[in-house]
């Protein structure tokens, strides 16, 4: 391959990555994470993912009365599951109404147990699931 060939065929592959699509939202944005037992003395299994904003955890997804257990701070956090629920906020211009079911880094109430907005996960799309993070059965409510 000459020069010339070489230059425009990296040229195309530059080209292509700066405008490759955003990953897809059945793709998993999370990862394994530790084994976790919550206040009420039940054992998880669990998804690490990425948080970009700090956020309330509270007592109930999104209901309405619901108390702030904690705060979670940006970075790679685990999640139990998800279900959803009523409207998240706005972060970042994001709308969803899954909830994640995690743990505070700081604690209030129920040892900073609670429920996360999707709207702070890093990944996900509009309205839905977050990708790698399983669905809480059916009837379970933190």
């Amino acid at each position: 391959m000459n020069l010339r060939c070489a230059l425009a065929a990296g040229a195309v592959l530059v080209a292509s990555l700066a405008f490759a699509p955003p990953a897809e939202a059945g793709q998993a944005s999370c990862w394994g994470g530790p084994t976790v037992t919550d206040y009420k003395g039940r054992t998880f299994s669990t998804s690490t993912c990425p948080t970009w904003i700090q956020t309330a955890v509270l007592d109930q997804a999104a209901l309405p009365g619901a108390e702030t257990t904690g705060v979670l701070f940006p970075g790679d956090n685990w999640m139990v599951c998800q279900r959803r629920s009523g409207e998240n906020p706005e972060y970042g211009g994001g709308r969803n109404n899954y909830w994640l079911y995690t743990q505070g880094d700081t604690s209030r109430l129920h040892g900073g147990w609670g429920w996360i907005p999707a709207t702070a996960v890093s990944y996900g799309g509009d309205y839905q699931a977050i990708p790698g993070v399983k669905l809480c059965p059916a009837g379970f409510y933190g």
